[in-house]
């Protein structure tokens, strides 16, 4: 009898931290040296980002407007399951509203963050719209250089 022959899944690549995510862990580790001056800078904990997820990427796209004197937000839109009523109640906040919002020199961004195949919906489209039609600026990041370049043009 013949064995059939096993299918292995592709290896997924390494990630390999592109350079603007070591310049963001080094304002980081700044910010905190600055947080606790009275602490050794070498028992202070680096900081350490990534940028190959949604939740990784919302996260340094709402630090470094941090660290560049502007103010942000992650705005979380989904729903919550009640134990008690043993159902799912939707969240309060708007379909669509981009990912995070922030306000940087008097400007109002939204950013809406997409990794992968990952495309906007139809509620996240008319969003834009109405974002870019009140003068404010929306933009679509899929990765944290292509933000860092982005962002740094403001």
């Amino acid at each position: 009898m013949l064995i059939p022959e096993v299918k292995r899944k592709q290896r997924k690549a390494p990630y390999k931290k592109p350079e603007v995510i070591k310049l963001l862990e080094n304002l980081a580790d700044a910010d905190a040296r600055t947080k606790h001056p009275t602490m050794r800078p070498e028992h202070i904990a680096p900081r350490k980002y990534r940028d190959e997820n949604e939740n990784d990427l919302i996260r340094c796209v709402v630090q470094y407007k941090r660290f560049k004197g502007g103010f942000a937000s992650r705005i979380s839109n989904q729903g919550t399951f009640n134990k008690k009523l043993n159902k799912f109640i939707p969240g309060t906040s708007r379909k669509g509203l981009a990912d995070v919002m922030a306000t940087y020199r008097g400007k109002s961004l939204h950013i809406e963050v997409k990794i992968g195949r990952d495309k906007q919906s139809e509620a996240q489209m008319k969003i834009e719209k109405e974002v870019t039609a009140s003068k404010g600026i929306y933009f679509i990041a899929h990765n944290f250089t292509e933000f860092k370049d982005w962002f740094d043009t403001l």
